[in-house]
């Protein structure tokens, strides 16, 4: 499940407090500078460690915070950024706390770096990630994903509909000639194109070829509005990439910059939304780029809205005993992989059982 990019921890002593299916967690950088994804409840009684101190709860926006220590707000017992304990108030009578040192950890988290991306796994044994998505390490090895710079993260709680119909969504072109009408004729439907989807593939990606080089999806008048990123091929220079890794991860890879969509869900029917948007550190530095970018997220909001709306409704329209389930136009080429993904796990869960 990806969960974030390397760049919202840049610093050693960087903690990222995150919710993932109602297990609080936390993305940190500790001194030696090695990123390490742990369970951010206190091992004594179960208190979150960020968030519960009156005028000091913590949110989604809140991005990250840094410090040697994590503090549990509850009885002040204190983690270093490895997870061990390092203090335990007023334990000393019950239980040295020399004792509490050895046995008492955080529980790590498995982690797995992948182009910058930041993906945990509950299961210690689970198989690793990156022979998966061979497609995708191809595609972002030109991109320098892990050297751009993360922009502030978007949050969009509750929304209103689950993370299966959201890849289906993002990934079919289909509908963006008349949901988005006015905001995503810089890659019109008819110049997607699909891949082969094979059996054991952990990712469903197309490209949408782009109306030219200088067009941009969302921008204020149908133009990119930044430099390209450097070091992509002429053919990535002429196209908007759409790639899931499911269940959590959605990106859209522009020439100008990435867009990751990370769905957290809450529920069978809900999720969180964060949304990070990154850029090349040139354009950041860029005079005038603040002000472009906001520009693009003014713009960006229309797409988003109209996607809320259509998917809510579409969550709804699933439920009815009478809903079909095509046929589908060759615009939609990449529901059947997003199925075939399921349908892999489903089958490997029932054996399971």
């Amino acid at each position: 499940m990806c969960v974030g990019h390397v760049g919202e921890i840049p610093e050693p002593g960087d903690q990222l407090p995150l919710t993932v299916i109602d297990e609080p967690i936390v993305l940190l950088r500790d001194l030696s500078g090695e990123v390490r994804a742990m369970s951010a409840v206190c091992q004594h009684r179960g208190q979150p460690l960020f968030g519960g101190l009156a005028g000091e709860q913590r949110t989604a926006e809140s991005g990250c915070l840094n410090g040697r220590r994590m503090v549990c707000p509850y009885h002040n017992w204190q983690f270093d950024l490895e997870g061990r304990l390092v203090a335990a108030p007023s334990m000393t009578e019950t239980v040295p706390v020399k004792q509490l040192r050895e046995r008492v950890r955080l529980p790590q988290i498995r982690c797995e770096i992948f182009h910058g991306l930041i993906f945990i796994n509950f299961d210690a044994e689970a198989a690793a990630l990156a022979p998966t998505v061979a497609r995708m390490d191809e595609e972002l090895s030109t991109f320098g994903i892990e050297e751009l710079i993360p922009l502030p993260a978007q949050i969009f709680p509750e929304q209103q509909w689950n993370w299966k119909i959201h890849h289906d969504n993002a990934l079919e072109p289909y509908h963006t000639s008349y949901v988005h009408r006015g905001v995503h004729e810089a890659a019109p439907a008819k110049n997607a194109r699909f891949y082969e989807f094979h059996p054991g593939d952990g990712q469903v990606m197309h490209p949408t070829y782009l109306l030219d080089e200088n067009a941009g999806l969302a921008s204020t008048d149908g133009k990119r509005t930044t430099a390209i990123i450097p070091g992509l091929t002429e053919e990535q220079r002429k196209r908007v990439m759409f790639a899931s890794i499911p269940p959590m991860l959605f990106s859209i890879l522009q020439p100008t910059f990435v867009q990751l969509a990370m769905i957290q869900p809450t529920g069978p029917g809900s999720f969180d939304l964060r949304r990070v948007n990154l850029y090349p550190k040139s354009a950041v530095e860029e005079p005038g780029f603040m002000a472009a970018y906001e520009k693009f997220l003014e713009r960006k909001k229309l797409a988003i809205h109209q996607d809320a709306v259509t998917t809510a409704a579409l969550q709804q329209g699933l439920r009815s005993r009478y809903a079909p389930r095509g046929p589908l136009s060759w615009m939609e080429s990449n529901i059947p992989q997003l199925n075939q993904w399921l349908i892999e796990r489903y089958r490997k869960a029932l054996n399971d059982v």
